[in-house]
């Protein structure tokens, strides 16, 4: 063994470009899928750090009957305190959460600052399974309206904060004006939800007007053991009927949408990594297939060698044995150099990608959950080795081994052709590869397209010299609506004073946004939808001014004035497609739609005015969204000011930009308790809002050259071997009058006749790659006829690049030189 090692380390020395060539194909094939299943392993397949998270479901509730995903809403505060009181046969707990942010005072040298926080029932912590570092968890007495004022904080704020000092359980801080004293210290990397440096008492109201219909809670359930998620999706349906008839309420839930916790976190991330695993396998059989070739390639260019040692007494055995050592070594030194790329590579990957750069929200940063090449991931890229090593190596093994020797030994490697067998075995592997990346580069051309429509699709307002940022006006420091349209209106009158700021104006959400708020309606001469007895559309909480300042176009109607108080009557803006979907071909001014449902005590809004359609980057979870209802900022805070606590401020500029300092400055003169945060362009933040898909963009884009390359590499290594092997044919036929344009034709037919197989085969491939990709991702579309077209001509460029060196070369063939060497 220790021989065939030596000796094929010998041959590959004294062949250093094909040695080269098959490393450098490994290599690229190996460390890129070593890569890529690093990063899905970190984000897809390690496991949530809780105890038995398996028995972990995140809570929905339905509603209808079904529990579809996409007729489901977060819980409301009645539907957790009945689960949480009725469903003791189902889940040893049910926990809730909220997500805001906070206001914490000035600790040391360290000014006021706005904090992520998130407000969990008591139990959350024992629910889900990890208590605090240090310190304990909330009691039953603490998460009570009006209990005591208590903190549990993240290690990366104790240690940034508070310099980690080893007496911090007791001491206090300031939230929201308030001193809180703190109580717990989570573990390290954990910020779950929400991504929370801070947790606070849930503590809900004891009786809130809007306890059944405002569904903002975080459910989180533990089921019983032996309770698999089906079973308990049915023991729900069953208890929420239970309660229906007992308690009859149109608010309440009719079932349960329980995936797992884990599961929830990815659900929308997995399509997406989805396109770069298929492109990294694609990447992986090019690469298999190109090393198998070249392998073949050595066997018949050595075919002379090995007759010659089977004429002297070699076995076929050593002979396998050889070939086999040979693969294996080159298999092994290009897993070895694939580790090395992927080490280097992985952390560049992360760092590009929206999870690393923190720029998506993505669940799963909440957890330690960095990415890193680990035990699985090299055994992976071992059984990868021995794959292509053995299973690739093994053909041309076997090849080499049934050599006929009578023929070979007849024949001189310069006048023998390829025999029909070997030229088909060596053209099946140049059309998989060709197949290959035909698939590749349509699906990837295709993907282009896609995501170039999303990132270039207008937002439907402007966003050059536009400045936004967040304020929080929690109802601890601006306890009613008055207060908190005051403290608005003087941030808003400072922010108008900075040099540069033309205009100034507020929103909840962000304009980026529309998906975080949504409300239930039911337009006017519109029947509701049953059975939930509801649409939902995106809600946008504004002042007077907004389209104006920020550029979205009022199309008909009027926009809100200062006479739209909270004791005037009702009135709203709505989207262009709200109103051609319950209006078509009406004047929807004057038209009326109602809050919730028709049953329900919410309010009717009239509308004033019709405003373009805007961009919304949609949450699939949401279901079906109408459009856009837009409501006066001083109405909502009249009766429903819960709803409006963070707000974004949009700054309208001219070419002289305000500084941070400047805006908060502003609003230290507003009200020295607010901390302004997330300070960013509108293009700025237009460009991180497709951050994902613009990395999804870069790396298929990257597979399909990476793929077009292996595969022109292959056709090349083809190509070659023929136009060497029939140098007398070509000698014979120049000689008998056939020019070098006849001969260059010949060879570049073969390689026309191996790209358009290739191409016919990879046709169909990119129909199951897309077809694959749209069972999960349905907006992805199906490749059209532009993308066949320039993925013809880029595959048609290489291949043609790749088949006319041997045929130039083939041209170049001296027929005395070659007729002499017979």
């Amino acid at each position: 063994m220790w021989a065939d090692f030596k000796y094929a380390a010998r041959m590959l020395i004294k062949s250093p470009a094909f040695s080269l060539v098959a490393i450098i194909t490994l290599a690229l094939g190996i460390g890129a899928n070593t890569a890529i299943f690093s990063v899905v392993e970190g984000t897809l397949l390690r496991p949530l750090p809780f105890a038995n998270a398996n028995r972990l479901v995140r809570l929905y509730e339905a509603t209808d009957d079904n529990g579809a995903r996409g007729s489901t809403l977060n819980l409301s505060e009645q539907t957790f305190r009945q689960w949480r009181e009725f469903g003791g046969d189902i889940f040893e707990g049910v926990a809730s959460a909220t997500g805001t942010n906070v206001t914490v005072g000035a600790i040391g040298n360290n000014p006021a600052r706005s904090v992520a926080a998130a407000r969990t029932s008591a139990n959350f912590f024992s629910v889900v399974g990890l208590p605090p570092a240090l310190g304990r968890a909330f009691t039953a007495e603490e998460d009570v309206e009006g209990g005591p004022h208590v903190v549990i904080i993240s290690d990366d704020f104790w240690r940034q904060q508070l310099g980690g000092r080893a007496d911090v359980l007791g001491t206090t801080i300031s939230i929201d004006g308030n001193v809180h004293t703190i109580i717990g210290v989570m573990p390290k990397m954990f910020r779950h939800p929400y991504r929370a440096n801070l947790w606070l008492p849930l503590a809900l109201p004891a009786n809130s007007p809007t306890q059944g219909t405002n569904h903002y809670l975080y459910g989180v359930g533990r089921l019983r053991k032996g309770l698999t998620i089906a079973q308990a999706g049915e023991a729900v349906r069953r208890m929420c009927a239970a309660i229906n008839q007992a308690r009859p309420d149109p608010n309440n839930a009719r079932a349960a949408y329980m995936p797992p916790l884990r599961e929830s976190f990815v659900m929308d991330l997995r399509p997406k990594i989805l396109v770069i695993v298929i492109a990294a396998l694609c990447v992986l059989l090019i690469a298999a297939a190109n090393f198998a070739g070249l392998l073949l390639t050595r066997v018949v260019e050595r075919e002379g060698e090995f007759s010659l040692r089977r004429a002297l007494g070699a076995s076929w055995r050593r002979l396998v044995r050889q070939q086999l050592m040979q693969g294996l070594v080159l298999a092994m030194l290009g897993t070895l150099c694939g580790l090395f790329l992927a080490s280097w590579i992985t952390p560049a990957l992360v760092a590009m990608s929206p999870e690393g750069a923190d720029a998506t929200g993505s669940a799963m940063r909440e957890f330690d959950y960095a990415v890193r090449l680990d035990w699985p991931v090299f055994g992976f890229a071992t059984a990868v080795m021995f794959l292509v090593g053995l299973g690739f190596g093994f053909l041309p093994a076997i090849h080499a081994s049934r050599i006929d020797l009578r023929g070979t030994m007849n024949l001189g490697s310069r006048s023998a052709t390829l025999d029909r067998s070997t030229r088909r075995l060596l053209g099946s592997f140049v059309i998989v590869e060709l197949a290959v990346a035909s698939a590749l580069l349509m699906a990837s051309l295709t993907a282009a397209q896609y995501f170039r429509k999303l990132v270039n699709e207008s937002w439907g307002f402007e966003t050059e010299h536009r400045v936004m940022f967040y304020a929080t006006f929690s109802e601890r420091l601006f306890p009613n609506a008055t207060a908190r349209q005051q403290g608005i209106e003087r941030v808003l009158s400072e922010l108008r004073s900075i040099p540069g700021v033309t205009a100034a104006t507020a929103s909840e959400p962000s304009p980026m946004t529309a998906p975080r708020n949504l409300i239930s309606c039911n337009p006017e001469d519109a029947p509701p939808p049953e059975p939930r007895g509801f649409h939902l559309a995106y809600l946008r909480t504004i002042p007077p001014g907004y389209f104006k300042t920020v550029g979205h176009p009022l199309l008909q109607g009027r926009d809100f004035t200062d006479s739209d108080k909270g004791d005037s009557p009702q009135v709203c803006i709505v989207s262009k497609a709200f109103a051609q979907r319950f209006w078509p071909g009406q004047d929807p001014i004057g038209k009326r739609v109602k809050w919730g449902r028709l049953d329900g005590p919410r309010p009717w809004f009239t509308v004033v005015g019709v405003v373009g359609d805007m961009k919304a980057i949609a949450d699939p979870r949401d279901g079906e969204v109408v459009g856009m209802i837009a409501r006066p900022l001083t109405q909502m805070l009249a009766i429903a000011s819960t709803l409006v606590d963070e707000m974004t401020f949009v700054l309208q500029t001219d070419n002289n930009v305000p500084t941070e300092a400047a805006i908060r400055g502003a609003l230290a003169r507003a009200d020295s308790r607010l901390a302004a945060y997330q300070i960013i362009s509108l293009d700025q933040a237009s460009a991180d809002s497709r951050t994902t898909e613009r990395f999804i963009l870069v790396l298929v884009s990257l597979f399909g050259i990476l793929g077009l390359i292996l595969a022109a590499v292959g056709l090349y290594g083809l190509l070659s071997l023929q136009v060497a092997r029939r140098e007398r044919e070509f000698g014979i036929r120049s000689a008998l009058g056939a020019t070098a344009a006849q001969l260059i034709q010949l060879v570049s037919r073969q390689g026309a006749s191996l790209l358009s197989l290739g191409f016919v085969v990879g046709a169909f491939g990119t129909w199951g790659i897309i077809r694959l990709v749209r069972s999960q991702w349905s907006g992805l579309p199906t490749p059209n006829m532009l993308a066949w077209f320039f993925g013809a001509i880029v595959l048609c460029l290489a291949a043609g690049i790749a088949c006319w060196l041997p045929a130039r070369r083939a041209g170049r063939v001296d027929p005395v030189i070659a007729l002499r060497a017979e």
